[in-house]
């Protein structure tokens, strides 16, 4: 197997990088970093990389299609992708994601909550959305609810609007973050009201007896058609949750669930030419949470990287790609089982390899 290996959010982002990544320790990965072969970063997020991936270019982006080349703009049209792959056929008809969030009150304003904090049991995604329908009935054929998490708006012209995912959004002010474009008066006017008919909806006041955080309004982001699929040049992905899920299922590719860990990953893949995307730091990145990001690197050290390196040592991997977001883009590495025995290159403590996008000499 050759094992192109992606970690979202191995960075810490901010003035308190150094401190945090400090304590980290992840023996394997320090190893690694210290002793592989840096290769030329490439340019834009880890989910622009995995998009250009997995799709075709637009006809009139411009693009190479690179999965190594320019940045797509930043708009990406995920939701007719995940809507595909909760079980719905998107046909030519744009889709925008409308899920379910709650936002934080703050100082200043609100905030956006990671997804993985509002956590809608299925009875009360099925109410709220119930809901949305009954108060707008010319959008109920439109409106799909498959799941507590991911929502759906269908139209047959274009929604005409500029979104932000809510990754990138995560703990900024929901105002900067709010859709752009011409149909920004019409598709506000809707969210605003689905916020007003929430604020005392049963399901909401039920949780907030509970002590949990409600259902503030809904997030619309990734709008557009079904892209056409791209070339990934790889037998199979695993991890990387819905996104990574989806992209897979529209290149025809197969996808495997890590969540059985990194042995059973291992058996079910078989040999050629995989991407493996462990994004077991994304939640505690989102959160603000930099002791739970350190020990969440430690844990997936232990879990997976150093059983991954056993199999690199073994020849089950013949080499590693390893990739991570930087300051200069999406930092890259070769790894292979000789760099275990380069004692002339010092390891560098892991704080150090990481805000060195450049990482030591290859001398």
């Amino acid at each position: 197997m050759h094992l192109e290996l992606l970690i979202p959010d191995l960075s810490w982002p901010g003035s308190d990088a150094a401190p945090t990544m400090q304590g980290a320790v992840a023996p394997t990965l320090a190893r690694w970093l210290s002793r592989s072969t840096r290769q030329p970063a490439i340019g834009g997020s880890a989910d622009d990389w995995l998009w250009r991936r997995f799709t075709a270019p637009a006809a009139d982006d411009g693009q190479a299609g690179s999965p190594d080349g320019p940045a797509e703009p930043s708009a990406r049209p995920i939701a007719p992708v995940t809507l595909a792959l909760d079980g719905h056929a998107p046909g030519e008809r744009w889709w925008i994601r409308a899920d379910p969030v709650h936002f934080i009150v703050g100082r200043t304003g609100l905030r956006l909550a990671p997804p993985a904090y509002l956590q809608l049991r299925p009875e009360e995604a099925e109410a709220l959305a119930g809901s949305v329908r009954a108060h707008f009935p010319a959008l109920t054929p439109d409106f799909l609810a498959p799941g507590p998490a991911r929502w759906y708006l269908g139209a047959d012209r274009p929604f005409e609007l500029d979104t932000t995912a809510p990754a990138d959004a995560i703990g900024d002010d929901v105002d900067r973050n709010l859709p752009r474009g011409p149909g920004r008066k019409r598709w506000l006017g809707f969210v605003n009201e689905v916020q007003m008919l929430w604020f005392e909806h049963p399901v909401n006041r039920a949780r907030e007896q509970r002590g949990e955080p409600t259902a503030s309004g809904l997030w619309l982001h990734g709008p557009g058609r079904m892209p056409a699929p791209g070339l990934p040049g790889c037998t199979g992905a695993a991890g990387g949750g819905e996104p990574l899920a989806g992209l897979a299922a529209l290149a025809g590719c197969r996808w495997i669930d890590t969540g059985a860990g990194v042995q059973n990953w291992l058996e079910q893949a078989g040999d050629g030419h995989w991407l493996l995307s462990l994004d077991a730091l994304t939640a505690h990145r989102q959160a603000g949470d930099p002791s739970g990001w350190r020990t969440a690197l430690d844990r997936l050290d232990a879990a997976w990287l150093t059983p991954i390196d056993a199999a690199l040592q073994s020849g089950r991997i013949a080499g590693i790609d390893l990739r991570w977001p930087s300051r200069d883009g999406l930092s890259a590495a070769r790894v292979v089982p000789a760099d275990r025995l380069r004692f002339w290159r010092r390891q560098r403590p892991l704080a150090a390899l990481l805000a060195d996008p450049h990482g030591r000499s290859n001398a």
